[in-house]
């Protein structure tokens, strides 16, 4: 067992959710410790980022903290750049919109020192109410499904591989595509069932509003799934394809009403399976993982009280 302290980089993607941002940052605040750093990489549109920066300014943040706005809107590339500009050994990936009332970044740590050859944790959490509690699946052993609210991967692994960013904008089911691509090809993520943050999830903001979105969500979810379908390699875009057609069946099909319309199966249906098979051709048939170019961000706060590493 490794007997030094990890060095943590706590990153919010965040969009559209300032004022959830800062019920947020207080807790995570609480718990960073001279080996971590937190990292906010900001997207909104909704306002511009000096309006947050005086917000922020308020909390008189005397630890590692770094914030940047960029002007592209994409929870995978925000991922992949905070990722490259973490110092951390550990990246702690959560939402905008949680409670936390642990050290949850001691939480994730531990389970680093307790098995040193794992690659992730993959934490769970409360939907919106103590009594609805979402634990990731897993499979011998190792997490087959992932929430970006509250997970961790060994930077050095996540640099190598990234999120997957050739799928359409807002939506992206990126998170489970993770766990499935870093346990084929890079090792082991495990589930931490003791890990679990509160999701507050409200109706504004965010990447996700399948209600306000109708038909133009579906469209979106049903091409990046087949996307991820698209990009897997052999004998896994068969073997993986039953059960990925069972889970978009269970988890992503709108009410009867909805899916009998004519609309629905033009507009979401073959539309997605056409758009799919365009940018899995543009992705050259690969996964795509690039970062944002650094003209489309900007650093506005930096305050970095200790080396971290």
């Amino acid at each position: 067992m490794k007997s030094k302290k990890l060095s943590c980089s706590v990153i919010i993607p965040t969009y559209n959710r300032m004022e959830d941002l800062l019920i947020t940052l207080p807790q995570v605040l609480k718990y960073l410790d001279d080996k971590s750093e937190l990292i906010i990489f900001d997207q909104s549109t909704d306002y511009k980022p000096e309006e947050i920066l005086i917000a922020i300014e308020k909390l008189k943040i005397d630890k590692n903290f770094s914030y940047y706005h960029c002007s592209v809107p994409s929870v995978t590339l925000a991922w992949n750049t905070a990722a490259n500009l973490a110092k951390g050994e550990i990246l702690l990936f959560i939402d905008d919109d949680i409670d936390i009332d642990f050290n949850l970044i001691n939480s994730h740590r531990e389970k680093y020192l307790e098995m040193p050859e794992i690659i992730g944790v993959a934490g769970g959490y409360y939907a919106s109410s103590k009594d609805r509690v979402w634990i990731p699946s897993s499979r011998k052993g190792c997490a087959s499904t992932i929430a970006g609210v509250n997970v961790s991967f060994l930077r050095e692994t996540f640099v190598k591989a990234g999120a997957a960013s050739n799928y359409l904008k807002p939506f992206a089911p990126f998170d489970w595509e993770i766990a499935e691509f870093f346990a084929i090809h890079y090792g082991k993520i495990i589930v931490g069932s003791d890990i679990l943050v509160f999701h507050r999830a409200p109706a504004n903001g965010g990447c996700e509003n399948q209600s306000a979105r109708g038909v133009n969500w579906y469209f979106g979810c049903y091409t990046n799934h087949f996307i991820w379908m698209l990009n897997r390699e052999f004998p896994h875009n068969f073997t993986r394809l039953p059960k990925h057609l069972y889970s978009m069946i269970k988890y992503c099909l709108p009410n009867r009403k909805l899916f009998l319309r004519k609309e629905f199966i033009k507009n979401a249906i073959f539309k997605a399976i056409k758009k799919s098979r365009e940018i899995n051709r543009i992705s050259n048939k690969k996964r795509a993982t690039e970062k944002n170019p650094e003209h489309t961000y900007n650093l506005l706060m930096h305050c970095m009280k200790t080396e971290i590493l």
